[in-house]
């Protein structure tokens, strides 16, 4: 009797250890899903590192959803001018796209130097007289930065576009949290998340 009773409780506490197991996204699941969320915000020359699970939690504004949430680190991987420069140098291969390819009445061409312009120009203004220094500072460490910076022969067009290109390209560093001193292995702090819900089939991410 006290055997039966004890495969009895065994059998019990093995069934309720899978329910509990099923009533959360898996980790496999949970970070194959979040993993492309958190990696759509890195930048040239950075990886991400630390990605971990969190926690989990009940949508309270869907009761019907589960929440999970992932930490990592956006880790600089190249010194932070050369990362900079990586990604202005691809703005200007989209400005270059945009005039092979100007769309009616040239709006694509015309949309995307505006992007540029205005996105670098506002950045730079709003830093005022500071913004001098600060930009010797980083340049000075980048030769090829220097060049880019200065446009192609002197060209005033050329160079108006670059260095709105770079400054443009600054900010987005600037807003991930990288500091101008951030070095090589330097890292910042990033969490992403993602909705799931329970199917006859499992669980399975929101869409």
């Amino acid at each position: 009797m006290i055997n039966k009773l004890l495969v009895g409780v065994i059998a019990a506490f093995i069934a309720t250890g899978c329910t509990k197991k099923e009533d959360v996204p898996s980790e496999k699941l949970s970070a194959d899903v979040i993993r492309p969320i958190a990696e759509s915000f890195l930048l040239p020359g950075t990886t991400m590192t630390d990605y971990k699970r969190e926690n989990g939690w009940v949508d309270t504004q869907s009761p019907n959803q589960y929440m999970v949430r992932y930490t990592y680190n956006i880790t600089l991987t190249k010194p932070l001018p050369e990362a900079i420069l990586e990604l202005a140098q691809q703005y200007m291969k989209e400005l270059d796209e945009s005039k092979r390819n100007p769309g009616l009445m040239g709006i694509n061409s015309m949309q995307t130097a505006f992007a540029i312009t205005a996105g670098g120009t506002q950045w730079v203004s709003a830093q005022g007289d500071a913004f001098a220094q600060r930009r010797d500072a980083l340049l000075g460490q980048c030769a090829p930065c220097i060049s880019f910076w200065n446009g192609t022969d002197g060209d005033k067009d050329s160079a108006t576009y670059s260095r709105s290109a770079y400054s443009l390209a600054w900010s987005q560093y600037e807003e991930l949290g990288f500091k101008d001193t951030a070095a090589v292995g330097d890292g910042v702090p990033r969490r992403a998340w993602a909705p799931f819900m329970k199917t006859e089939n499992g669980w399975a991410a929101v869409q």
